[in-house]
């Protein structure tokens, strides 16, 4: 995931039979659900916190793509 000229990477991994995990080897943070989907939007909701706190003055992914 870019935002503004940093990268961030999303590593989603199954864990069992009805388990996911997201990963972000950047910001250290991993979050638990039961859908992909659910994990993955978890952790890009995060990031764009974490950056938006840490007032990096970057746009987000979505309006960097506009």
């Amino acid at each position: 995931m870019q935002v503004g000229n940093e990268t961030y990477d999303i590593l989603v991994k199954r864990e069992g039979e009805t388990g996911y995990s997201a990963f972000c080897p950047q910001l250290e943070l991993i979050v638990r659900g039961t859908a992909h989907q659910q994990v993955e939007e978890k952790m890009r909701q995060l990031i764009l916190e974490h950056t938006a706190k840490h007032g990096t003055g970057e746009k987000t992914e979505q309006e960097a793509e506009n």
